[in-house]
């Protein structure tokens, strides 16, 4: 039996063929060669809305303009459905690729891209039997609209984890792809929605635009798919990271043999407003990596006072620092984390744990021959299968423990570093198979005051502390420890990353499970065949056990007690969890935004309690946002709290109930009540929209008021839309309840402290108890969590004058513009002149804006259906009198000093006036 884990994906820009590529903005001047990107397949797929924007969900790939980044947790990273984490196409889009905290602009990745090395027996050529898929050379599978990025959140209605969701007595049975998987005619009705944030897309290496990809070396492809999901969580302790999931399928037709996967791994590190800032990088194959121990508490189910009192957590990775910190600015290191992927406990088709297979950091420019990177497919094959000189595995790596032992990375100095590195092999890979990989981008605290070597590393077997985990021994590679004060947040990051991953045991059910405690693996022979086998604690018996094709049998082939729990399932992906944050819209008005937002975050239970115990919403706002280079949303320093809304979560018992037969069973209850939230700095009360409350003796559930009845010796009481029965002290739902998800508008808060013209950021986040202890509140306080705030440019609202508003006809703001003005930001590729005019006073319904110059000659013609630079149209709805013009003309270039003139016709008639350019 084969179980699965992760790894990560990059883009090898300067190993591919031969062409320059259009990623190079000016902070960025380098010049990579690579995979060419057909310009034909950046425009709208078929089916996309037409005069819409050419960044439209339905553009494949999507790479251009504002895309899926993930924004939940601290590491905001960017996923593209075209074989490539991160944002290399830095002249197309703004996006961050990794940057942390937040919207920082500073830098922690480039791209990593996904390599699929393998031997196909098939092939007639010899030059064909060795390749492998890798970066843009990976496709959405076709130009069709539903072939997109696909974003969804734990909780998300079809997207119940380990739920049959649609009623079929299967569970998650869908991939999130816009496809009826399972042929039953309907689309995505039941799949696992994971994490705060999650983007799901399929690829494949077979399409015609992947086989004309790469113009230096001819593709071709396998015939492989893959299911990409990136995760972000917002909770502490799993936010400093973002993850993904990488599901490879051969659907080839055939077998194939020798399979490695492998991750091009580019970790520029700094802040981009400084030239050439990924110049200064240092790699450490060392951290984070080993084995530290884990204590068990008594309320874990793996925990047995005999058999299981402490574990072993197991981290693989490897970092790239700056080298001083750039004064200040870059304040932590970039660790790729190999957190899993599939493994064969016996060791016939795949390795029997996990750990790399080969790992190297390169320098640009240096021979492939000469220890360089790989520049073809005989040679990435070649490098992948981590064959040295001698014809003895592995490069750079423990074959015994899968660690790291790159001898180079003690002898570094400062340059831009690459990096490549492999997981395999897998042999005999039948087709309809997949091999599984998850990876993370952790990124944490670096201490640079401190030398990256510790003049005097541990001593073999001294125990290590990090945030409370020992390492169990010296690095098993072989190679020096490096200072644990300079480093010691990072490893406690990868830890927690690798923690997140491995998930928890949860009871199921339902389904198989585990007969003894530590047989973590389940068996079954091939039809009509009967197999021997024996784990560690049968070898220590000295005997085996016969499997059959009818009859699970489960094995301790880990030789560990702690993995494998009677009656309980390992979920992976696990993390206690703050509410998502609610949806959330946003309407201009005239000096006012109105905020609207939904009850998600009252009706999504925590994935790893499985509790609702929401207790508020939080509204933010961020202002003064000038677009700093590299930047893509407001940066932590710019959010101020408008309000904590509170739940009204005063359990109140419903009295004057009725117990007609006086046998201590309730007729009735009455008194109820419905979900309020309180502002308990000012003391407002937000009523839900369009809810009233029920007459006596009914309750209201799901939007409608029904009878309510309680039980003999209850104590009934309503919280929310719910009631509640408190039995014996400890609360239950009443049977058969359940909280209904309201649209946006369930919620309103109004913003009148804005000025016209101006953009500002908001962000409504929910709030809750995570379920564990709090360290600081006390022994019986419960931690409470809170959903990141957070948006990107494309969320920027502009409150506007409404039409028709003001007497006086249109007039301009500012007049004259005088080189630059309060609302303006630094340009951006999306954005060349990061500055605007409006004019104000526009006319309802549909209209037509040109602008003159003094002599008459035409320079731009604007629509009230026109997008502007924010991907915003220009009327954003009826009541919408405002227009924007970046002060670019109709050909492209930026408009002189001088005196210009407009028009506005419309169907109320025509306007004109003029204003002043003063450059």
């Amino acid at each position: 039996m084969i179980r699965s884990a992760p790894m990560r994906r990059g883009l090898a820009c300067f190993v591919l063929a031969g062409l320059v590529l259009p990623w190079s903005t000016p902070a960025l001047a380098r010049i990579w060669t690579d995979t060419p990107i057909d310009d034909a397949t950046l425009l709208p797929a078929p089916g996309a809305a037409s005069g819409g924007s050419p960044y439209s969900l339905q553009a494949v790939p999507e790479i251009n303009g504002v895309g899926r980044v993930s924004t939940a947790g601290n590491v905001w990273m960017k996923t593209t459905n075209i074989g490539i984490l991160g944002n290399p196409f830095t002249a197309q889009s703004p996006d961050p690729s990794a940057q942390w905290p937040g919207p920082s602009g500073v830098e922690y990745l480039f791209f990593i891209g996904l390599y699929v090395a393998a031997k196909n027996p098939e092939a007639t050529d010899p030059a064909l039997v060795r390749r492998v898929s890798h970066n843009t050379e990976w496709r959405p599978p076709t130009l069709a609209p539903e072939d997109r990025i696909y974003q969804s959140y734990d909780g998300q209605v079809d997207g119940g984890r380990a739920v049959d969701d649609d009623g079929d007595l299967q569970i998650d049975e869908e991939f999130f792809n816009g496809k009826d998987d399972d042929f039953d005619g309907r689309i995505d009705e039941d799949y696992a929605a994971i994490s705060q944030l999650m983007y799901t897309c399929e690829l494949r290496d077979d399409t015609e635009q992947a086989e004309n990809s790469n113009f230096a070396e001819k593709h071709v492809g396998f015939g492989l798919r893959v299911q990409q999901t990136s995760f972000s969580f917002a909770v502490p302790g799993a936010n400093d990271f973002a993850a993904a999931d990488f599901k490879v399928i051969n659907d080839s037709g055939h077998q194939l043999d020798s399979v490695f996967v492998g991750f091009f791994v580019e970790q520029d590190v700094g802040p981009t407003q400084l030239d050439r800032y990924f110049s200064d990088d240092l790699p450490d194959a060392r951290v984070p990596q080993g084995d530290f121990l884990e204590i068990i508490e008594s309320s874990d189910p793996r925990f047995d006072t005999v058999l299981c009192r402490q574990d072993t957590i197991k981290v693989r990775g490897f970092t790239m620092t700056d080298d001083d910190g750039d004064m200040g600015r870059t304040p932590g290191g970039s660790s790729f984390l190999l957190l899993g992927h599939t493994t064969d406990p016996t060791g016939q088709k795949a390795p029997r744990t996990v750990g790399f297979r080969m790992f190297r950091a390169y320098l640009p420019g240096t021979p492939y021959v000469q220890g360089g990177a790989p520049a073809v497919d005989i040679e990435r094959y070649g490098a992948m299968s981590s064959l040295n000189s001698e014809g003895a595995c592995c490069i750079g790596v423990d074959p015994l423990t899968g660690l790291l032992n790159d001898e180079r990375a003690e002898e570094s100095t400062k340059s831009d570093y690459f990096s490549l590195c492999s997981v395999g092999p897998f042999l005999d890979w039948e087709n309809g198979e997949s091999i599984s990989i998850q990876i993370a981008l952790a990124v944490q605290r670096c201490d640079y005051t401190r030398p990256a070597d510790d003049p005097s590393p541990p001593l073999p077997n001294e125990l290590d502390t990090y945030g409370g985990y020992r390492r169990i021994s010296d690095n098993p590679s072989g190679t020096a420890w490096p200072n644990p004060e300079r480093y010691s947040a990072m490893i406690v990051n990868a830890i927690e990353a690798q923690k997140t991953f491995r998930g928890k045991y949860q009871r199921v059910s339902q389904g198989e499970t585990p007969d003894l405690r530590g047989r973590e693996t389940p068996f079954l022979a091939p039809p009509g065949l009967t197999e021997s086998l024996a784990d560690c604690r049968d070898e220590e018996a000295g005997q085996t056990r016969d499997v059959t094709d009818d009859i699970t049998v489960w094995f301790d082939f880990d030789c560990n007690f702690c993995t494998g729990v009677p009656g309980f399932e390992l979920r992976e992906w696990l993390a206690a969890a703050p509410p998502p944050n609610p949806g959330l819209r946003l309407t201009s008005q005239d000096r006012r935004i109105l905020l609207e937002w939904d009850n998600l975050s009252e009706v999504t239970p925590d994935p790893s309690t499985n509790l609702l115990d929401f207790h508020s919403y939080r509204v933010w706002k961020a202002s003064n946002f000038t677009r700093p280079v590299g930047s893509s949303g407001p940066s932590e320093d710019l959010w101020a709290l408008l309000a904590e809304l509170y739940l009204y979560d005063e359990l109140t018992p419903l009295r004057d109930s009725v117990d007609s037969n006086q046998d201590g069973r309730l007729d009735s209850l009455v008194a109820a009540t419905y979900p309020v939230l309180l502002n308990r700095q000012t003391g407002e009360r937000i009523d839900p929209a369009g809810i009233q409350p029920c007459a006596n003796g009914q309750t209201l559930i799901d939007g409608t008021c029904v009878q309510s009845t309680g039980a003999p010796g209850d104590t009934a009481y309503v919280f929310g839309d719910r009631l509640y029965l408190a039995e014996n002290g400890a609360e239950r739902r009443a049977t058969g309840y359940k909280q209904a998800l309201y649209p946006a508008g369930r919620y309103r808060y109004v913003d009148p402290n804005v000025l016209n013209g101006f953009v500002y950021f908001y962000s409504v986040t929910g709030k809750d108890s995570t379920g564990q202890r709090s360290q600081t509140g006390g022994r019986g306080t419960l931690a409470e969590q809170e959903g990141r705030r957070s948006a990107t440019e494309l969320d920027g609202v502009y409150p506007q004058v409404a039409a028709d508003s003001k007497p006086g006809g249109i007039y301009v703001v500012p007049n004259p513009y005088r080189g630059s003005s309060q609302w303006d930001l630094t340009p951006s590729a999306s954005d060349p002149t990061g500055t605007k005019v409006d004019f104000y006073n526009m006319p309802q319904g549909r209209w037509t804006l040109k602008i003159f110059t003094i002599s008459g000659d035409l320079v731009e013609e604007i629509t009230s259906e026109d997008t502007q630079v924010n991907e915003k149209p220009q009327k954003e709805n009826a009541e919408d009198g405002q227009a924007s013009w970046n002060l670019i003309s109709r050909n492209g270039q930026d408009v002189v000093s001088g005196i210009y003139m407009f028009s506005v016709e419309s169907d109320a008639g025509m306007s004109q006036g003029k204003f002043v350019i003063i450059r």
